[in-house]
């Protein structure tokens, strides 16, 4: 069987919206307002241009080869094995965390009306027996054909943007604008420069769902008009959406704290807009509004786990069938065409995880790390492909790419950077532990000089921001901010223009053994 081409722009959209609007929907607007107060509002303008270069990195590549779980695909065509196995090995393994995340995360929100399923800050026996019932309903529809998918996830994601805006609506009647600057609140930007950078990074987490129409670009009907649309659309509908719910929280804060040391206790609220709703003391709320935002966060939770597990498997049958990472087998299709043996990968992956983390703090950071570390090598692919296939139709192409490209580069390692030590220290070393599946690539293409050449830069510049994020202000602070930072942006820079050479003299390497 071959994948399915059902999708079109809306499923598309929906999709990339869907992810965006997952778990995050029911805290990050508030830990924005956490980190920087009101001036944290325009902290997901900031983080829409930081990622925009980013995205349309993507849209080119995707456009260019639509192919299933192209993330882990671009890579290993720009430079080779050793750069695809430490690109897609992390892909692949912090997508398939996010299925389990997600499911943890829709039980912790079941628990507000079932406490016996969440206690003590994990999943109880009977919640992880929910989390796992639920994860073999996402599995079941995952054998159907992406058609199928694609019209529970439209019908899921519009109905949790839909029904979360009742009470962001709700809020909004009882909006003070004072709040915006409020002097006993600290006013407008009450932690400065440093508050606001804090809310930037916690935006850009936020939106990092817009990858998802790259991941199913194989399955789109018109992929060169509808993958560029999609992003586009879908980023700009989640930011004006996130700066609602941030306002909407921001409009009542007085009701919720009392003075600037108040800001940071935001963050440890479990269900932020239940407190806000309580304390604003809306009518009906206990029979309207708090029973609403708990489902819709239970939606949005639930689809987003419905999204990557999708994403996973493709990134595991692109490991197999293009970078041969994998055993062929992993990229087969079922005869509706989907990735069947892809997919049970991923949700016994899933099960261990629910039965090893059972919260969704305990591999949040985990997760969002191994995914960051598959965006800043789709840059340097983008320039490679530009110098080896200049004349390889390109339905979307990314202007100054010169320039926006080591963008991007720098934009993905500093979000690696900014995630602190603890999460770079274990990603790092799990990344690096997935060079053991270069056993497998050796079965069947032998490893060459070229491969080792064109990757070991991606290998030095982990390593190297490994050291950095270590003496860096998120561990041992001897390299504070914002010094620390520009060393990144510094390092990633040097790195990235070392990646595009390597590229470059990596497929230079493959013409003369072709002529040999």
């Amino acid at each position: 069987s071959e994948f399915r081409k059902e999708l079109g722009l809306w499923s598309l959209v929906f999709l990339a919206i869907g992810a965006i609007l997952g778990p995050a929907i029911a805290y990050i607007p508030v830990d924005v307002l956490a980190d920087s107060g009101p001036s944290g509002i325009l902290s997901w303008v900031v983080a829409f241009v930081l990622l925009f270069t980013t995205a349309l990195v993507f849209v080119e590549l995707g456009t260019m080869w639509p192919r299933a779980g192209g993330v882990a695909y671009y890579p290993y065509k720009s430079n080779g094995a050793l750069a695809a196995v430490l690109n897609g090995w992390p892909a692949f393994v912090g997508y398939s965390l996010i299925m389990p995340a997600s499911l943890t995360a829709t039980v912790e929100y079941l628990s507000f009306y079932f406490p016996q399923l969440f206690t003590n800050g994990v999943l109880t026996y009977s919640g992880i027996v929910v989390a796992i019932v639920l994860g073999l309903i996402v599995f079941l529809i995952h054998l159907r054909h992406v058609g199928f998918l694609g019209n529970i996830n439209n019908a899921l994601t519009l109905f949790k943007a839909l029904v979360f805006l009742i009470p962001l609506i709700a809020l909004l009647v009882y909006f003070h604008p004072i709040n915006f600057n409020n002097p006993k609140l600290g006013g407008f930007s009450p932690f400065g420069i440093s508050g606001f950078f804090a809310a930037i990074t916690a935006t850009v987490f936020a939106y990092l769902g817009f990858r998802q129409p790259i991941n199913y670009a194989e399955e789109v009907k018109n992929p060169g008009r509808d993958i560029p649309m999609a992003i586009l659309l879908a980023l700009v509908i989640t930011m004006i959406y996130y700066i609602i719910e941030s306002l909407a929280f921001l409009g009542v804060v007085d009701r919720v704290i009392s003075s600037t040391s108040g800001w940071s206790s935001l963050i440890q609220l479990p269900y932020p807009y239940v407190t806000a709703i309580q304390n604003t003391n809306i009518p009906a709320s206990s029979i309207l509004f708090i029973p609403i935002t708990i489902i819709a966060a239970i939606v949005a939770a639930y689809t987003d786990a419905l999204i990557y597990y999708g994403s996973a498997a493709r990134i595991g049958v692109a490991l197999a069938k293009y970078d041969r990472m994998l055993p062929g087998f992993f990229s087969r299709l079922n005869k509706e065409g989907m990735p069947i043996y892809s997919n049970i990968l991923v949700f016994i992956i899933g099960l261990i995880y629910i039965a090893l983390f059972p919260s969704f703090a305990s591999v949040f950071l985990l997760f969002t790390d191994a995914v960051l570390l598959s965006y800043a090598p789709a840059a340097v692919s983008l320039l490679v492909f530009r110098k080896v296939f200049p004349n390889e139709t390109r339905p979307y192409k990314m202007p100054a790419a010169q320039v926006l490209a080591p963008i991007a580069f720098i934009v993905s390692s500093l979000l690696i950077y900014w995630s602190g030590w603890q999460a770079i220290e274990v990603t790092m070393i799990m990344g690096i532990v997935g060079l053991a599946l270069l056993y497998f690539y050796h079965k069947y293409e032998r490893i060459t000089k070229a491969d080792v050449y064109g990757g070991l830069w991606l290998l030095l510049f982990y390593i190297v921001l490994l050291v950095i994020s270590y003496f860096g202000s998120t561990n041992l602070n001897m390299i504070p901010a914002p010094w620390d930072t520009l060393v990144v942006i510094i390092v990633s820079l040097v790195f990235f223009y070392i990646g595009y050479i390597s590229g470059v003299k990596y497929h230079e390497a493959i013409v003369k053994a072709q002529k040999a």
